[in-house]
């Protein structure tokens, strides 16, 4: 099982949220690299801007603990692949969010999120594993 940013950003800002999270969760939880970019970028900015080291430290914490899938040749194959269907439909969706879903394929594992658009990669990749959660 594969979290994205939104969830891990919730996750950070939530207690009852992580609580929730905690009672569903039965295996080991993964983030991606593109993840763990997004996240640290977020800190870094915050520590130029605000002069504060304390999400960098949580940050930093929390990819100490817990498996980073990295995204290599076959994950950029199947990015590519993705963006090309979207695109022949005429659909636009980030990058980054490409970039997770392909590395889920290829480490055939499912991933939980926030963000509707994981939706849209889904009905162009059969194969992709997607759980949208609401948010109540």
């Amino acid at each position: 099982m594969i979290f994205d940013t939104s969830i891990v950003l919730q996750i950070l800002k939530n207690r009852d949220f992580y609580r929730d999270m905690r009672e569903i969760v039965d295996e080991d939880v993964k983030i991606t690299s593109i993840t763990a970019y997004e996240l640290l970028r977020g800190a870094i900015f915050v520590r130029l801007t605000r002069h504060s080291d304390r999400e960098m430290n949580v940050i930093m914490s929390l990819l100490s603990e817990i498996s980073v899938l990295p995204f290599g040749s076959e994950e950029s194959r199947i990015a590519s692949y993705i963006w090309a269907m979207l695109k022949e439909k005429g659909v636009s969706i980030n990058d980054a969010d490409i970039m997770i879903s392909s590395i889920c394929i290829g480490a055939k594992e499912k991933l939980i999120t926030l963000d509707r658009d994981f939706e849209k990669i889904k009905g162009v990749y059969e194969g992709f594993e997607v759980e949208i959660l609401e948010m109540s």
